[in-house]
């Protein structure tokens, strides 16, 4: 099949339409994400960029604002820190297994009669390309016991598989069962989770638009919703407190849902954290009926398939809910991505495993940048909620966020808590991008800092991998200094009518100073944070480090032991060199380009 263009006139009148305005977005979504296209669809790039900067976060009447939106506001998407996904992204085995759909095509030509009055064999007969896959043109079955099975067993073990497929319903993200939910319920007020100050909004949404009013007292409400952990907060409630609140809270003949979307991250014990099925079996006798939500298109980084489930407390309230859902409501692309997602057990292994460590290592980072923010949430959640306590501050991080490609979630939309922001957990590499932005950001909102970087030392271009801001919190030195010889430079800079100095030199892996401990100790003793630095790629061959015939010989990874494991070496125990392209040896200082006005910062100016 070959691909075609929509031309910008086309698409114009399209989208200027009402009637086919949300036909025209579908489409656009569907087939393009940055110019690239399905095999048979293709989008003209500048078109897709039209969209990014024409369509507002939210255009749609009585809608929340979802971490997401802000992805068409961005030039160049790097990582998206504005939803609560997995960080490892889609799990390339269920990838494999929704592409294998698609892959199932068959294309054929037949040749037919022009109109009724041809005969077979005219020169008026025509060729006409009929295709067939079986999962695009055929309605999905109306329940997939396999998928059922695979499900019950995830949320509650083999041995209670069975019981459980009988009271799961799937639906088009966990966003159609909360309005499902909500219609469903028996008529009265509703209740949120009074234990954090805001929850996922789509719960009161739902409840609102089925004519429902927040309940003062949890005692009147006929539906509790509960958000555990609460996203965007980040406060969870372990299963003893949340089953106790729940058991001394709810009124008989209501209804208790209870969203658990984010428990997946709390490690390989997370069922044992939740709601447990005996205490939904001990309410239900008391004539609470408690509920239990789940999207997977969190957990497995599929929001662009949409799965969600709930676990109603018996076969009953399963049949009233699926009798009020609209049929079909779930793709048979969702269907079989998340199959495979959960018969995927590494990929759940390795989310434990890394991501809290890279959300400890982004908090590390933020705090190093900004000690006043408070940071909220479990550690081992995909999301950190963060007070920086000041609204104008927030506003600043989320458009110096939008500018570098990485959008973040800013909480005075949707959540009206202008002070705060949410920061997704991505991995270090990402987060690298949004850290140097926000550097940046600090450095420019404290000093006039203007720092014409450049060098032009004639060597290999990939010895070098940047010149960028840094933290100096970051830098790891991996010799001593001279104390004598800091003092002197401190007098040196202080005489000079224009302050100039060599940027650092560090080791972009693992930010180990190179070259530059001297003038790293001048920067931290005038109390700045943020300085320039070079990059280095350290293991290049025409980095050395020391003159050939030094003895004895030093390796790099003495160099970079020493400065990991905190063992620094005696001062000046390195003469890094780095070779020319023609052939000879320099101090590695070359690399260096001359920093000036960069120390027009206050306490530097003052020496």
């Amino acid at each position: 099949l070959k691909p075609f263009w929509i031309k910008e006139s086309v698409l114009a009148s399209v989208v200027s339409s009402k009637c086919v305005k949300s036909c025209a977005k579908m489409l656009v979504g569907l087939s393009c994400r940055q110019g690239r296209a399905l095999p048979a669809f293709r989008i003209a790039p500048r078109l897709w960029q039209t969209r990014l900067f024409c369509t507002p976060s939210s255009n749609q009447a009585n809608t929340e604002i979802h971490g997401g939106d802000d992805i068409r506001r961005v030039k160049r998407l790097v990582a998206d820190f504005s939803v609560t996904t997995n960080a490892l992204g889609p799990v390339p085995s269920a990838v494999a297994a929704t592409k294998q759909l698609f892959d199932d095509l068959e294309v054929s030509t037949v040749t037919g009669m022009a109109d009724g009055a041809a005969s077979w064999g005219s020169d008026k007969q025509l060729r006409t390309t009929v295709a067939t896959a079986a999962a695009v043109e055929h309605y999905p079955e109306r329940a997939d016991e396999e998928l059922e099975l695979l499900t019950a067993a995830f949320l509650r073990g083999e041995d209670q598989a069975k019981q459980t497929q009988q009271q799961l319903i799937f639906g088009n993200g966990a966003s159609e069962l909360i309005d499902l939910l909500a219609r469903a319920a028996p008529k009265g007020d509703f209740f949120v989770n009074p234990h954090t100050p805001v929850q996922y909004r789509e719960y009161q949404r739902a409840c609102k638009n089925t004519g429902r009013k927040m309940a003062e007292n949890v005692k009147d409400a006929s539906i509790i919703c509960l958000v555990n952990p609460n996203n965007p907060t980040g406060h969870f409630l372990d299963r003893p407190e949340m089953e106790a609140w729940i058991e001394k809270s709810a009124a008989p003949g209501s209804w208790v849902v209870v969203d658990e979307s984010m428990l997946f991250w709390a490690g390989p014990d997370w069922k044992d954290r939740g709601i447990s099925s005996d205490f939904i079996q001990s309410m239900n006798m008391r004539h609470i009926q408690i509920f239990l939500v789940q999207s997977w298109t969190k957990i497995f980084a599929c929001t662009g398939l949409r799965m969600g489930t709930v676990l109603c407390p018996t076969l009953e309230k399963r049949n009233l809910l699926q009798s009020m859902q609209v049929p079909w409501s779930v793709t048979i692309f969702a269907r079989t991505y998340l199959k495979a997602a959960l018969q995927d057990e590494g990929y759940l292994e390795t989310t434990w495993r890394v991501t809290p460590n890279w959300r400890k290592h982004t908090i590390t980072h933020l705090q190093r940048l900004h000690p006043s923010w408070k940071f909220y949430g479990e550690p081992w959640l995909s999301w950190i909620w963060i007070d920086t306590g000041d609204a104008a501050v927030a506003e600043s991080v989320y458009q110096v966020a939008l500018g570098c490609g990485c959008p973040i979630r800013y909480a005075k939309f949707g959540y009206d808590q202008p002070t705060v922001v949410r920061i997704a957990v991505r991995r270090p590499y990402d987060f690298s991008v949004l850290y140097q932005a926000l550097l940046q950001r600090e450095c420019h909102s404290k000093s006039d800092v203007r720092a014409p970087f450049g060098t032009y030392a004639d060597v290999d271009p990939s010895v070098v991998d940047g010149v960028r801001l840094v933290h100096i919190d970051d830098l790891l030195p991996h010799e001593e200094t001279l104390k004598d010889r800091a003092s002197k430079l401190t007098d040196y800079v202080r005489d000079l009518p224009i302050k100039i100095l060599p940027a650092i030199i560090v080791d972009s892996q693992y930010q180990v100073v190179i070259d530059g401990h001297h003038r790293l100790e001048l920067f931290r003793a005038a109390g700045m944070t943020i300085v320039p630095a070079v990059s280095v790629n350290y293991a290049h061959e025409d980095i050395l480090v020391n003159p050939p015939g030094i003895k004895p010989e030093m390796q790099k990874e003495t160099v970079i032991g020493s400065a990991v494991r905190g063992n620094l070496l005696t001062p000046k125990s390195t003469q890094h060199m780095v070779r020319s392209r023609g052939g000879h040896l320099l101090p590695i200082i070359v690399l260096a380009p001359q920093i000036g006005e960069v120390f027009r910062h206050p306490q530097v100016a003052a020496m």
